[in-house]
């Protein structure tokens, strides 16, 4: 650790020289010795070296920079703006920069959106009524005011924030550009993208040869250094294409990523399978949500969206679009939930990622299966609707237990086809077997 004296000397050579252009000189006898690690950061970075105080970034207001109740003071972007315009442009225009303020969710990123985007172009494209992007940020509204700051805006403030990849103080680009810093964010089961690459051949690769043989975040996906990270993905976040033009502009880019390693007829047949796969992904999850809506339609989810607590932006009625939350959920929309938020998504970006273990076993297995499950589930509300209607429940006042023998009748239906599946019992014995049930119950 560097000692308070080395400390003060350097940081007393990066403020002393009359052209530091702004209050570095008041804010470092109270700095250096509440925060050193800070200082010692600032004082070895390029705007340190530069002379470049620490109101030039966070402004001379002193109470904003120290709230009393603990929040960071944070620099946003615009201010990063002045002196670095053309990065700040590339990423306002990106996936980073605007995919949060669109669509009905915009209750996230309203408070920081840059003056000069407050208008239609925010959240529209040009000259279009088409979302740039579709946010998803009920689940923001869901969450405690702990969960916002750590689980939500931690990552997504990104559109009005440089330092969420740069840091706060420190200027190196190696620090910006390594995968474990877009790993942050871009991991775990909702888009795994970080563990995909990184167990992919390029991933491998790059692990013992580094960049000179093999591809990292940056590589793809910031070519050349643009802060456009969007550019050569062809769709929204969703997975719905973009209108042609826009889709074949895109793709063109990232083949011209893809030529500088592989033959552009190798690349364009693994991103034509991406899109395939994404294709085929997509449609399963559709049937998905066609089964739900009819089980709401039947009055067979529980708890039924009007019975539970509602929906902050769609009310008391069901919400299986972008909006879904995953709190107080029937087990039928849990199982949705998970195919589209997770398996699907790991299906196609598996294959975008070049891992096939992603693609198949974390992603295309495991939507099928839950599919699987949701059909056996809806079978299994359906029969046990049928033995209500026959115990006459439907027409008259149930028995003060009939949602536990409900219970327990759908409980021994659902262990009778969880044996089929373990191949403890063949098709002829699940039906018999499934008959004394109902007879039981109903006859």
């Amino acid at each position: 650790m560097i000692q308070p004296v080395v400390l003060a000397a350097l940081v007393a050579s990066a403020v002393s020289a009359p052209e530091s252009r702004s209050g570095a000189q008041s804010c470092q006898p109270c700095h250096v010795r509440e925060t050193p690690g800070v200082v010692r950061v600032w004082a070895e970075s390029a705007h340190g070296r530069a002379k470049i105080g620490c109101a030039e970034c966070h402004g001379a207001d002193g109470p904003r920079n120290h709230p009393s109740d603990g929040a960071r003071a944070a620099v946003e972007a615009s201010a990063c703006r002045r002196c670095h315009p053309k990065a700040a442009a590339q990423h306002a225009a990106s996936k980073h920069g605007i995919g949060f303020r669109a669509g009905r969710g915009c209750t996230r990123g309203a408070a920081v959106a840059p003056g000069a985007e407050a208008g239609c172009a925010a959240c529209h494209e040009p000259g279009s009524a088409q979302p740039r992007e579709r946010a998803e940020c009920a689940r923001f509204l869901t969450q405690s005011p702990a969960m916002q700051r750590q689980g939500c805006t931690a990552c997504h403030a990104i559109e009005a924030r440089c330092d969420t990849c740069h840091g706060a103080h420190r200027t190196e680009r190696a620090v910006a550009r390594d995968p474990v810093t877009c790993a942050t964010c871009h991991m775990g089961p909702d888009h795994a993208q970080y563990e995909m690459w990184k167990t992919s051949r390029h991933g491998a690769v790059y692990a013992v040869k580094g960049l000179t043989e093999a591809p990292d975040c940056a590589t793809c996906h910031m070519p050349e250094g643009t802060h456009d990270v969007g550019q050569g993905i062809s769709m929204d976040l969703a997975g719905n294409a973009y209108p042609a033009e826009r889709r074949e502009r895109e793709r063109a880019r990232m083949l011209d990523v893809c030529a500088r390693c592989h033959t552009r007829t190798f690349a364009r047949r693994q991103l034509a399978d991406g899109d395939t796969v994404q294709r085929e992904s997509k449609a399963l999850v559709e049937q998905a949500v066609a089964i739900v809506r009819d089980l709401d339609r039947l009055g067979l989810l529980d708890p039924a969206p009007a019975s539970r607590p509602p929906h902050p932006l769609s009310g008391p009625r069901l919400e299986l679009g972008p909006q879904m939350l995953y709190e107080n959920l029937s087990r039928p929309e849990a199982i949705l939930l998970r195919m589209k938020k997770f398996s699907y998504v790991t299906a196609y970006k598996g294959v975008f990622h070049q891992n096939p273990d992603y693609a198949h076993w974390y992603g295309n297995a495991p939507l099928k299966l839950a599919l699987s499950e949701l059909q056996s589930e809806s079978a299994l509300l359906r029969k046990l609707r049928l033995v209500e209607e026959r115990l006459g429940r439907s027409a008259s006042p149930a028995p003060a237990d009939s949602a536990g023998t409900a219970g327990a009748l759908l409980g021994e239906l659902r262990e009778l086809r969880e044996r089929r599946v373990r191949g403890e019992l063949d098709d002829a014995a699940l039906e018999r077997r499934q008959r004394e049930v109902l007879e039981r119950a109903g006859r």
